[in-house]
């Protein structure tokens, strides 16, 4: 009985890795998690970072190809893994200049933080900075959630334990919060600014609340247009309607297809990774409340996920991917091209140093995002690489339309001196931006169809579902 219990735990979780989501199925998938931070903990007066990514990449890279090759292909925790240790040990020198910055309010009082503030003031006083690492400061005050904004900032430790922790902090630190790289735009943020825990959970009921409705709109249409079931049937092709079709929803037939399915998929995107990116959150705070863990490790003391809409119709797709949209990839994806452009001397935020950053962002996004389709889809009619070359075809196409826009702008601020956004220019922006999703979005359209998603209900309770048909529930137990 318990081998049978077992083999059926294992034939799930075989079907689950290769014809759902990828999936680790190899031992050789966590040596590197492994390797990494014991990299990072060898000081450089043990090893060099010649030395280091010597000695350490060459086994990490082969851990994770035979992984690659053993499940049948990538996923993207691995990818990442390659990312990050590539950046930590080989592009960056983390040892040297990074500076994990911590926040007194934040952070229980321990007899360490005097010794960390001691060593900052003698680093301080050793460089010469003007500028104190241990300061006061007012700013953000009315959105932090202390009374104290004492600051201090701790480079790569000199004792084992004190290192460890330094160590794993960045190892999770995803989007770089709380430290400094030094790039100056990224740093010139840090600290990130904070918000009490109850303006926190109310910003975060209302992402919940909007990401739900926009995810249940767009699941119920996508339930009814026959063309996200059925991977034969193009985006430009006449919307066919599925049986029992609520009458209001076909007056939709008006809308040209590409436009309205594009938008489904772009709300679909959105109301999956800010629903739930948001869901977890009230459980974590009430962890904070109660004490369990500390202000640095609660949500309310991070970034907002998504950033200002407003930034789409200043910068257009710029200003969607810079701005906007999440930046948990930001780093471990640009950072190659910033390498690459610091190698050849390139100068910092010159057009060829953004190029690079922009070209390297999104070809490794679109790397990590093949890593979603696993190696056999059920529901694919087409050859699993031609899947995840569609869903990473998104991705690159951004760089052409990065490239269209540096274009413009640069010959509107060349034949309009002191040219600003209006009104009228960000209408038209807005315009520019839904017509270029327009071209984009049913690249990875057709993957998501092969991978099967618009077969799946992505909510247990449809609110749309309930009020017209009176059937709230979606899954079935």
């Amino acid at each position: 009985m318990p081998q049978d219990w077992a083999a059926t735990l294992g034939d799930a979780y075989h079907h689950l890795t290769f014809h759902i989501v990828p999936g680790p199925n190899s031992i050789t998938y966590f040596i590197p998690l492994l390797l990494l931070p014991l990299a990072l903990c060898i000081p450089p007066s043990a090893l060099s970072r010649f030395r280091l990514s010597c000695l350490f990449l060459p086994p990490i890279y082969a851990c994770v190809i035979h992984t690659w090759i053993w499940g049948g292909g990538i996923d993207v925790i691995s990818v990442n893994v390659i990312l990050w240790s590539s950046d930590l040990i080989a592009f960056q020198d983390i040892r040297h200049f990074y500076r994990r910055i911590h926040v007194a309010a934040l952070e229980p009082y321990s007899e360490n933080q005097d010794h960390i503030r001691q060593k900052a003031k003698e680093l301080q006083i050793s460089r010469g900075e003007v500028e104190p690492l241990v300061q006061q400061t007012e700013e953000n005050s009315s959105a932090s959630a202390g009374s104290d904004k004492e600051t201090w900032e701790e480079t790569y430790p000199e004792s084992l334990y004190a290192r460890l922790g330094w160590v794993l902090t960045l190892l999770i630190s995803i989007r770089l919060s709380y430290w400094k790289i030094g790039d100056v735009k990224h740093d010139r943020a840090q600290p990130p600014q904070r918000l009490t825990r109850l303006a926190f959970l109310r910003w975060a009921a209302s992402v919940v609340v909007w990401s739900y409705l926009v995810l249940d709109t767009a699941a119920f249409y996508a339930r009814h247009d026959t063309y996200f079931i059925d991977p034969s049937i193009g985006v430009d092709n006449q919307i066919a309607w599925r049986e029992n079709t609520p009458q209001f929803l076909t007056l939709m037939s008006y809308v040209p297809p590409r436009i309205l399915r594009s938008a489904t998929i772009a709300a679909h995107i959105y109301g999956v990774i800010s629903f739930g990116g948001a869901l977890g959150i009230p459980i974590i705070v009430l962890v904070n409340y109660l004490g369990l863990i500390s202000d640095l490790w609660s949500p309310q003391s991070w970034p907002i996920f998504f950033g200002p809409f407003s930034a789409v119709s200043e910068r257009g797709v710029r200003g969607l991917w810079g701005d906007w949209w999440h930046q948990t990839m930001r780093h471990s994806t640009s950072i190659p091209g910033r390498a690459l452009a610091s190698a050849c001397r390139v100068p910092a935020y010159s057009l060829l140093d953004y190029t690079l950053r922009t070209i390297s962002a999104f070809f490794f996004s679109g790397i990590v995002h093949m890593g979603l389709v696993p190696p056999e889809p059920q529901h694919a009619t087409m050859s699993t690489w031609y899947v995840r070359l569609f869903v990473a075809g998104f991705f690159w196409l951004q760089i052409l339309s990065f490239a269209v826009e540096i274009v413009v702008s640069r010959l509107l601020r060349r034949f309009y001196v002191g040219w600003r956004p209006t009104l009228l220019t960000r209408i038209a922006t807005l315009i520019w931006v839904s017509a270029w999703l327009c071209i984009c979005l049913p690249v990875v359209g057709v993957g998501l169809k092969q991978l099967g998603y618009g077969g799946v209900y992505p909510l247990p309770i449809s609110l749309w579902n309930g009020l017209i048909r009176q059937h709230w529930v979606m899954w079935s137990i």
